[in-house]
């Protein structure tokens, strides 16, 4: 399939898709397909948009971030079998607060996001 016009809003060709669009549309496309002798009319259209973000609040790095932080886990003194995995992720017991210290990201991945402790 070869484009053989490509025409931008407002253009001939384009007002009868510029009224069901607006201005959501982008570009649109007249596409031959010589096999078949089939003409094809596409479209592009914006379906999302959103702000970029600044270096400074890069997503990924704050999610990171996130799961590293350190946050308090209630564990019962019978749940031997959830303290051992905790003790596995590295979580450390905190006597004074009665709370195993985790990592959130091992927290989460233990399914123990329910059992954490809100300062």
């Amino acid at each position: 399939m070869e484009v053989v016009k490509t025409l931008k809003p407002g253009k001939n060709g384009t007002k009868r898709l510029v009224d069901i669009y607006g201005e959501s549309l982008v570009a649109v496309r007249y596409r031959l397909d010589r096999k078949t002798n089939t003409s094809y009319t596409t479209v592009e259209l914006i379906i999302e948009h959103k702000p970029i973000p600044t270096p400074a609040q890069n997503t990924t790095a704050y999610r990171l971030h996130q799961e590293r932080q350190q946050v308090a886990v209630r564990i019962h003194y019978a749940e031997t079998e959830l303290q051992s995995l905790a003790r596995k992720a590295g979580g450390k017991w905190d006597r004074e607060k009665r709370v195993w210290l985790l990592r959130y990201g091992d927290a989460i991945r233990l399914g123990l996001k329910e059992r954490i402790v809100k300062n």
